[in-house]
């Protein structure tokens, strides 16, 4: 059960949590703010979106919208407004209250004007105490619905004085009255008249191709604007030959339901449509599992019968070789719409498509370092139709593989930093974790990214693993960390792994399904560890573990870290002065967060190496872990990890890869970056018996 439920279930009995005299301000709220309520304009089922900073998740507690000023309807004296909308979190930045019947209601009606004062306000769970930001200008229109008006069309990008457009090149419509999508409905363009084809000549209804309605969905082109949006040229129109199209275009606003469709008024539009072109590539150095961007315009994909396929004729010269390999194939890139440039082709490097099988005689994609150099040549298929772009000179170095990392930080885990009072320095504590991982991987091509929960994924990898940092074991074991990726992942053949979530593959098995990294289980290093599993640990370590954390545990009476303290904090890169004594604050809270993004990164660096391959990389079938009693190895078992190593607070230093896991991790993925000058333990050693 969640530690935060009995609250949850007393908020369903009174208005407001009852506020805790003795608790001290909930610290994730410090910074509480909003920044601005949009659209402006509102439709029933509309979305109204909450801008702002340290919005709490929906663990941390409820979260509302706090509107104060006047209400209008046509015609009648304005009325005071006072009401609260219950808010639904998206991110630490961004909320949002759905405008749906009752919300309507609270409003005043689906035809209103409200100008007044926007607020946010915070019921929370950690301090039981309401929270409200400061207040922040609002005008709001609510209307039952809305008619497209057309003013203006023009192209996008260098061809937009040109007249020219290629097969998917952005329009741009101005005008107002725009629809979003999603509950509010959707407003399309619809194009009418007569496409002649190049080479031909009037009339049109003779040599042309008739055109009848036909429609593409329209997007807005900046977020929460109503008079301008943008649609694809598509081939849907007249399909990807060279030609010239006349005709006319009407936008149509498609409420949801049964509601009536509203249409604009027509305008003309007359273009010539071009050949596809490629003018480069993206980045110019890529290795396995990297996006590659091929530059230019006219890329289609997306629906049945449209592809997009580049061929690639020229050369290969290995790295460190007079080896020159011919390479004449094809391939598939993919559609992927982008403002304002236009749509792009983009290519995942992958050892199983047509590029990585030309050298596979040569190792593939993971061994054939070097440099393509010849040409490159688009065509577009569509249906029975193809076009292609006159060839382009080309040059791309293929590097030796990356593994790309993310480190996602989960809201359980910012749940388990209040039981250590640390989480108004979350950003401290993740710093160290980061820094512990590039430093255990130091020499070795591995990039770690730091994520959280709601963040973007890579948009420059395709293939990327991924760790989860989260709060609890979620399969109830106690376990610091687990990785349950399918296998033992030899070579990293795999370089999208996943440790975190729930693998179904690994609890069919019979193991563990919920892998990651549990920060909440480190408390079982404590005497008292709380919800923690308690560890077996070295005599004297959970005294140490408590001398580091009881002073600011809540639930030993210690003072949580502030957010201004993590502004004022000394950074440690060491844990020499670590406990600090009780009149250092400062340097009690910096202990704090070193100790704990050290026992977080060691985990981490440890799980990952499970994933790569490690233990025992020679074998297959061997142990996951290090053999024999010598301590100071990133691959040893639990029980020869303890706590004043993991924390870094022991004397011989951190662990680290012992000499062949090292090697192993440098065969597999080989960098620029030199070796750190370390002594490293054998990794074989004698059982003790």
């Amino acid at each position: 059960m969640s530690r935060w439920l009995p609250s949850l279930l007393m908020w369903m009995f009174a208005c407001t949590p009852p506020m805790d005299p003795l608790a001290d301000p909930d610290p994730g709220l410090a910074e509480l703010a909003i920044v601005e309520v949009a659209p402006t304009t509102l439709l029933p089922a509309s979305w109204l979106v909450i801008r702002g900073r340290s919005l709490p998740g929906p663990s941390d507690g409820s979260l509302y919208l706090w509107l104060t000023g006047t209400s209008k309807l046509p015609g009648a004296v304005p009325r005071n407004l006072d009401v609260r909308l219950r808010a639904e979190y998206v991110t630490a930045t961004e909320a949002q209250v759905r405008v749906d019947t009752e919300v309507l209601q609270q409003l005043g009606g689906n035809s209103i004007e409200f100008e007044g004062h926007a607020k946010v306000v915070v019921d929370s769970a950690i301090d039981r105490r309401e929270h409200v930001s400061e207040p922040v200008a609002a005008k709001l229109r609510v209307v039952p619905s809305l008619t497209p008006k057309l003013d203006l069309i023009e192209l996008s990008g260098p061809q937009r004085m040109t007249g020219k457009v290629h097969p998917n090149d952005w329009l741009i419509v101005h005008g107002d009255g725009f629809l979003f999508g999603e509950g509010e409905g959707d407003t399309v363009a619809l194009l009418s008249g007569c496409f002649l084809p190049e080479g031909t000549s009037e009339p049109c209804s003779v040599n042309g191709r008739a055109v009848r309605e036909v429609e593409l969905p329209v997007q807005p082109q900046r977020r929460f604007d109503r008079t301008s949006a943008i649609f694809p040229y598509s081939p849907t129109i007249h399909g990807v030959m060279p030609g010239k199209f006349s005709g006319t275009l009407r936008l149509r606003n498609q409420p949801p339901g049964s509601a009536a469709r509203t249409l604009s008024s027509s305008r003309t539009i007359s273009v010539e449509q071009v050949r596809p072109e490629l003018t480069g590539i993206s980045p110019s150095a890529a290795s396995l599992g990297q996006y590659v961007e091929m530059q230019g315009a006219g890329v289609i994909g997306g629906q049945a019968g449209q592809a997009t396929l580049v061929r690639l004729q020229g050369q290969f010269s290995l790295e460190g070789s007079p080896v020159m390999i011919p390479v004449d194939t094809e391939i598939v890139v993919k559609w992927l719409p982008r403002f304002p440039s236009g749509p792009v082709g983009r290519y995942v490097l992958d050892e199983t498509d047509a590029l990585g099988q030309a050298l596979e005689s040569r190792g593939g994609l993971r061994e054939a370092a070097g440099v393509f150099v010849g040409t490159g040549t688009t065509t577009l298929r569509y249906g029975r139709e193809s076009v292609s772009s006159k060839p382009t000179p080309l040059r791309i170095a293929l590097l030796r593989p990356k593994q790309v990392v993310v480190v996602r930080f989960l809201s359980s885990y910012q749940d388990s930093l209040r039981l250590f009072g640390l989480r108004a320095v979350d950003n401290a504590v993740r710093a160290r974790v980061l820094e512990v991982a590039r430093r255990d991987y130091a020499g070795i091509n591995i990039e770690f990214r730091e994520a959280s929960e709601d963040s973007a994924l890579p948009t420059d990898f395709a293939h990327y693993a991924q760790v989860d940092i989260g709060g609890p074991d979620p399969n109830g074991l106690g376990y610091l960390g687990y990785d349950n990726t399918p296998g033992r992942d030899m070579q990293n053949r795999r370089l999208y792994d996943r440790i975190g979530g729930v693998n179904a593959v690994t609890q069919n098995d019979g193991s563990p399904g919920y892998g990651g990294v549990f920060a909440e289980q480190l408390l079982g290093f404590s005497s008292h560890p709380g919800n923690g599993t308690a560890i077996k640990s070295a005599s004297g370590e959970a005294e140490l573990f408590d001398r580091i954390f009881d002073p600011l545990r809540p639930d030993t009476k210690g003072t949580p870290a502030t957010v201004r303290e993590a502004t004022l904090l000394p950074a440690l890169s060491s844990g020499t002065i670590c406990p600090a004594s009780n009149d250092d604050r400062s340097h009690q809270v910096s202990c704090a967060i070193f100790v704990l993004g050290s026992l977080i990164g060691t985990t981490m660096t440890h799980e990952l190496g499970h994933s790569l391959g490690l233990a025992n990389p020679a074998s297959a079938t061997g142990s996951y872990h290090n053999q024999g009693n010598l301590r100071g190895r990133i691959m040893n078992p639990g029980s020869l990890r303890s706590f004043s190593e993991r924390s870094e607070l022991s004397s011989s230093g951190p662990a680290v890869f012992c000499d062949t896991d090292y090697v192993y991790l440098r065969r597999i993925l080989p960098g620029s970056q030199l070796p750190p000058a370390l002594m490293r333990p054998p990794c074989l050693d004698t059982p003790t018996m």
